[in-house]
């Protein structure tokens, strides 16, 4: 809990509009040292990022304590529910852009951090990029390399940031919500000059929706608090035939997969990952349905979409039938 300390040097930096750096170092020792931060807490560190000037090693400090406070402290750890979304977003989202680089840096730890993040936090982040090229909105739209309704370096850049933030742990495919943010971008600036590696982020990020099968699948959240639920169960004699068998080896065979561990069941694993990267490289009836009908929905065929119907008809080992036409005219 926030002690008499902490509240004293609150109320001295809510008064001056500062925080000292002495204040800072006493404050770093009150808040946190014991490793748990309460809400009270976070909401002190909230207001005083927001509203005083702070020490120039304030954010690193603040971005650490309130990732912790979101993603080491709730059961299940690593995860991060609605209401910790709800709790995030009401303090970050100012009139639906972040404002600062702290914020944005927030944002995208505790994307990183989580095992399982729900959809309004990346489409939140997600839509800092949109905002920015298309409105000339929040922190993003301060760069001095970015152009309004232009997508530059600086903008794939954040894409990549994103998108890698958002995987986190638990796999490396682009979701469906990517991938619609992804044809959203490029529909709205077709035909403006945007830079050269737009085009390649644009192609790869759609075809890996389309193409590619993720190696390890992070559990739900559902099933992280069963798991955590169980591990707490101290009765030694009531272990539930399987557990260990399936969940324990597929996490060692998985790694094994990636890493090269000579476990018995890295072989057995990295054959059943083939055989489901094989599958999933197929484009399926309703994967092309989706493709046409989002690549059809402005009304033409762009270069950057002529570069991925190539891309598909290239790569892809096998393709539905449905999608030809729209093959054969790129």
């Amino acid at each position: 809990m926030a002690t008499a300390v902490v509240s004293d040097i609150f109320n001295k930096a809510k008064e001056a509009g500062v925080l000292t750096s002495q204040d800072f170092a006493v404050l770093r020792r009150a808040v946190g040292g014991d490793l748990t931060i309460d809400s009270r807490e976070a909401d002190i560190l909230f207001y005083i990022n927001e509203k005083c000037i702070v020490p120039a090693d304030w954010s690193e400090y603040f971005i650490g304590a309130i990732t912790a406070y979101l993603v080491e402290q709730t059961p299940p750890l690593g995860y991060i529910n609605d209401i910790q979304a709800s709790w995030l977003l009401a303090r970050i989202n100012h009139d639906g852009v972040v404002e600062t680089e702290t914020e944005l840096a927030l944002l995208l730890g505790v994307m990183k951090t989580s095992a399982n993040i729900t959809d309004s936090l990346e489409k939140f982040a997600l839509a800092q990029v949109e905002r920015a090229v298309l409105e000339g909105r929040g922190h993003l739209s301060r760069s001095p390399d970015l152009t309004p309704g232009v997508i530059g370096e600086a903008e794939v850049d954040m894409l990549r940031r994103v998108l890698y933030a958002a995987s986190s742990e638990g796999g490396v495919g682009i979701s469906r919500l990517e991938a619609e943010a992804l044809f959203n971008l490029n529909e709205a600036t077709s035909g403006a000059p945007n830079c050269e590696s737009w085009q390649k982020l644009y192609v790869c990020g759609i075809a890996n929706h389309l193409m590619m099968s993720a190696a390890w699948e992070e559990p739900s959240l559902r099933e992280a608090m069963r798991r955590e639920n169980w591990l707490k169960d101290t009765r030694k004699g009531e272990l539930k035939a399987g557990f260990l068998d399936l969940d324990f080896k597929k996490i060692v065979a998985a790694f094994g997969a990636i890493f090269g561990s000579k476990t018995d069941a890295a072989p057995q694993m990295s054959h059943m990952n083939a055989e489901k990267n094989a599958q999933a490289e197929i484009l399926t009836e309703g994967e092309s349905r989706w493709l046409i009908e989002r690549l059809n929905r402005d009304g033409g065929i762009d270069s950057n979409e002529r570069a991925l119907l190539d891309f598909i008809a290239r790569e892809c080992p096998a393709i539905h039938r449905s999608l030809a036409p729209l093959l054969h005219a790129a």
